[in-house]
């Protein structure tokens, strides 16, 4: 999975050398629009489900990870308006974060190229150097999306182990008639969902794995949605 999939210069801020450094949120998503689809936390299935499928991917190493589909196109999405402006419902998390993350060893990191740094704005650090409140709000946030960023791997990682993943085909028809197709798709295999035995579904309950597990399989519906923007 592209952790950094839309940073062009990711650089780790320093509380010395960014110390005059301020931000000003913005809403334009045109960094987005290139993608048809993002990663997504499991918290993120209900949301998301009510306009968009969530579905299942695999990333280099064969570990199978969710992603939110935004279009049925193959380059890009319909979610967002002539300025940048989300028209969508829900903003997945993973496009929120940036231009921030955290790098493995948990490091701030930021896209040096994005828009809304300057010397003007909020400030991330005072005077003293120490952590602003814009900051510190922005440190939880990426702090809460990489633990459930964890969690969501584990999820995976037990379905991908009783081997619940099936392959899904996605074809649709274009207004012009022509075929679209969409490769690389899983989904959750509901007969093998019904064939778990009664301490797996309470352990998958109590984690809340399986209201993900239903939130995703009712994502599905909302593919005719996107169908109805090609």
């Amino acid at each position: 999975m592209a952790e950094l999939m839309f940073y062009q210069q990711p650089i780790v801020l320093n509380r010395e050398t960014n110390k005059d450094l301020c931000f000003t949120a913005t809403s334009d998503y045109g960094f987005s629009k290139g993608v048809n689809s993002v990663p997504l936390t499991g918290i993120e299935f209900f949301e998301a489900s009510r306009d968009l499928p969530v579905l299942f991917s695999k990333d280099e190493e064969g570990n199978y990870f969710p992603i939110v589909l935004l279009s049925l196109r193959g380059d890009g999405h319909e979610q967002i308006g002539a300025e940048g402006e989300w028209t969508g419902n829900y903003i997945p998390a993973f496009i929120r974060r940036y231009p921030f993350a955290l790098t493995e060893g948990k490091d701030l990191c930021y896209d040096s190229t994005a828009a809304g740094f300057s010397e003007e704005g909020d400030r991330l650090f005072d005077d003293e150097g120490k952590n602003t409140e814009t900051l510190d709000s922005i440190i939880t946030f990426l702090t809460d999306f990489d633990a459930q960023h964890q969690l969501t791997r584990e999820f995976c990682s037990e379905l991908s182990e009783l081997s619940m993943f099936k392959p899904f085909m996605l074809q649709v028809m274009t207004v012009d008639k022509s075929a679209l197709r969409l490769d690389g798709l899983f989904i959750i295999d509901e007969d093998k969902l019904g064939d778990l035995d009664n301490e797996k579904v309470g352990a998958w309950f109590r984690k809340g794995f399986l209201a993900w597990i239903y939130a995703h399989m009712h994502s599905l519906g909302s593919l005719n949605r996107l169908s109805d923007k090609l």
